[in-house]
């Protein structure tokens, strides 16, 4: 018998798979993991308390994630089911073209763009992204956040 506190979900053979796949795949993220495993505990049945327990995460995640598998298409692809759905919020100041651009200018020396310097700083490359019109406007800490994220991306 089914629990009223269980919302039952309705997989395909083929999303089972999916979900499994997901899953046992190394590369997968943890929370993609968890939303797969909260899917599949639904589709056994599994009341949203005891999946919640058994996952070590909160009762709302479960119904949360349940929620939105139910109501997103089944036309949508597992991996797109389960992906996070897009926050509301201002728009990223600058476009990833700037961020490169930027980034592709401190590779340059500042002699070659008529800077009587031999090194860039971040202030240096902040006035250089406004003076070649990269940018309007940014601060060095913003060229330096740029620039940090850029040597993580390349490890």
């Amino acid at each position: 018998m089914q629990s009223k506190h269980t919302q039952k979900i309705h997989l395909s053979d083929q999303q089972r798979k999916d979900l499994e796949l997901i899953i046992r795949k190394r590369k997968s993220g943890q929370s993609l993991v968890l939303r797969a495993k909260i899917i599949l505990a639904g589709a056994e049945g599994k009341s949203l308390l005891g999946t919640a327990k058994k996952l070590k995460c909160t009762r709302e995640t479960v119904t949360r994630w349940r929620k939105h598998w139910v109501e997103r298409s089944d036309e949508q692809a597992t991996l797109e089911k389960l992906k996070e759905a897009p926050r509301p919020g201002t728009p990223p100041k600058f476009t990833a073209e700037q961020i490169c651009q930027i980034i592709a200018l401190s590779c340059d020396k500042p002699e070659d763009h008529g800077y009587p310097f031999s090194h860039w700083s971040e202030n240096s490359l902040a006035m250089a992204a406004v003076d070649t019109k990269i940018v309007p406007s940014i601060s060095q800490r913003q060229v330096g956040r740029f620039l940090k994220s850029g040597r993580h991306s390349s490890r």
